[in-house]
C-alpha cells in the first residue's frame, strides 16, 4: 500500500510551506479583548444552524464569554503541556458547550457542529496575545483544524483528490472516528510541509467561504 505522502499535491505542499512564516505570525497577534467579540464564529457560519429556540450565535457567545472569564493562563499552560492534557481540555470544552446548548435549546448539537465550534474557539484564542509564549506554542502544535467544507475541500486538493467525495462538507463528519481520521490526514500533510493542523486551518480558510 502506498504511503499517504505519495498522494500529496507537490504544488500545494510547496505553497503551504511558503506561507508558513506569515501564518505563524497570526498566532498571538491580536490584543485580547473578548467582551463583545464573536469569539471566532461569524454570522455566515451560524446561518447553517436553523430551527433552534434561541439564536445559535447568542448561545455560543454566552458560553465562550464564560470560558474567557475564568481563563487562567498559568493553569492552562500546565494543563495543556501534554497531548493528553490538551485532549482532555478539548473534551471538557465540548461537553460544557453541549450542556449549555441542551439547556437553552432543548436538544443537542450534532457532533460535527459541536466540534467545529470548539476548534474555531481555540483557533480564535490562538490568534490573541495571552501574554504567554508557551501557551501560543501549545496552541500552534496541539490545536486541531476546524472541519467544514473549506478545510475538507482543501484537504482533498492537498491529497490530489484522493478522498472519494465530490463535495466534502461538515455533514460528512459523522463521529469522532471520522473527525480523528481527518485530523490525522491534515497532520501528516502539514508535518510534511513543516506546519501544523492549526496552520493548515489558517491556510485553508478564506473570508466569506
Amino acid at each position: 500500500m502506498k504511503k499517504i505522502s505519495n498522494y500529496f499535491d507537490p504544488s500545494l505542499c510547496e505553497k503551504f510551506r511558503h506561507d508558513i512564516p506569515k501564518l505563524r505570525a497570526l498566532i498571538g497577534s491580536k490584543k485580547f479583548e473578548p467582551v463583545g467579540s464573536n469569539y471566532g464564529v461569524g454570522g455566515n457560519t451560524f446561518r447553517a444552524y436553523t430551527g433552534w429556540n434561541e439564536p445559535p450565535s447568542k448561545v455560543y457567545r454566552l458560553w465562550a464569554a464564560k470560558v474567557c472569564a475564568r481563563l487562567d493562563v498559568c493553569s492552562l499552560e500546565h494543563q495543556l503541556s501534554t497531548r493528553e492534557g490538551f485532549d482532555k481540555w478539548h473534551e471538557e470544552l465540548a461537553e460544557t458547550l453541549q450542556n449549555d446548548w441542551q439547556k437553552q435549546q432543548g436538544r443537542y448539537l450534532s457532533f460535527a457542529h459541536q466540534y467545529k465550534l470548539i476548534d474555531l474557539f481555540i483557533k480564535w484564542l490562538s490568534s490573541h496575545d495571552l501574554s504567554s509564549q508557551k501557551l501560543a506554542e501549545i496552541f500552534l502544535h496541539k490545536a486541531n483544524c476546524a472541519l467544514d467544507s473549506q478545510t475538507l475541500s482543501k484537504l482533498n486538493k492537498c491529497l490530489s483528490m484522493a478522498l472519494p467525495i465530490t463535495k466534502p462538507s461538515m455533514g460528512d463528519i459523522h463521529s469522532k472516528n471520522t473527525y480523528m481520521f481527518c485530523q490525522n490526514l491534515i497532520e501528516k500533510f502539514s508535518a510534511h510541509a513543516g506546519g501544523t493542523r492549526l496552520l493548515f486551518d489558517y491556510f485553508a480558510w478564506r473570508k466569506g467561504g
